[in-house]
């Protein structure tokens, strides 16, 4: 749902002037001292009461102006970036226009002669923008990461809840079950030992009797109690 941005990068070149130049030489040979000029000029392009008016009629647009980094020479490196590619090259092409204005105008002020007047020269323009996918990587990012943050607290939850919920049942299982009677030393006792215990101290010959499945009668034997 994030839109992608566009970007499209321009450069000018700033030209001695003809007093400055022999005749029939080469102007290029004479770059050397338009750095000060070139940074006069980057500052006025882009103070808002120049570059404001550009901005305000495509909203939502940004210019960056700058002395190339690449070369020595008065370079300077035109960066518009817009919200759709249209507006985005119809802002770089009225930031060119506007950084030859904005020379002749300041040339125009300080009332320099025709003879020493300095120009600018376009050296490159993008034909096309670029399409920027920066922002769109960073909120799919944040949201990937915001989704698996939120995969992991509510595995977690549900697992909370099953442990309770399985601990809850554990105890209503253990409730549930009938508990036997202790015996003397805190063992359980079983309820057939209850009936044998009182009749074999009452009577020993009786535990013989169920051992054996005899009656003393039947097996002739004489059972010594106290062996």
């Amino acid at each position: 749902m994030v839109s992608p941005s566009y970007e499209a990068k321009a450069s000018i070149v700033l030209l001695p002037p003809s007093v400055a130049v022999t005749v029939g030489d080469n102007p290029y040979l004479y770059l050397g001292g338009l750095d000060q000029a070139l940074g006069v000029l980057q500052v006025k392009a882009a103070s808002p009461e120049v570059s404001g008016p550009l901005l305000e009629k495509f909203p939502g647009s940004t210019i960056a102006m700058s002395k190339d980094g690449t070369t020595s020479g008065p370079i300077m490196a035109v960066t518009v970036a817009g919200p759709n590619a249209t507006e985005t090259m119809a802002l770089l092409q009225a930031s060119m226009d506007l950084i030859p204005a904005t020379l002749a105008s300041l040339q125009k002020e300080a009332k320099v002669p025709a003879s020493s007047v300095i120009t600018a020269l376009p050296l490159s323009l993008d034909t096309k923008p670029t399409k920027i996918a920066k922002k769109q990587i960073q909120m799919t990012a944040m949201a990937a990461l915001g989704g698996l943050a939120g995969t992991l607290l509510a595995t977690g939850f549900i697992d909370r809840l099953m442990s309770r919920e399985k601990g809850v049942r554990a105890k209503k299982k253990q409730a549930s079950v009938p508990q036997k009677p202790l015996g003397p030393r805190g063992i359980a006792a079983d309820k057939s030992e209850e009936s044998v215990v009182p009749e074999a101290v009452a009577d020993p010959r009786r535990k013989y009797q169920r051992r054996t499945g005899k009656g003393l009668a039947e097996s002739n034997e004489s059972v010594d109690v106290g062996t």
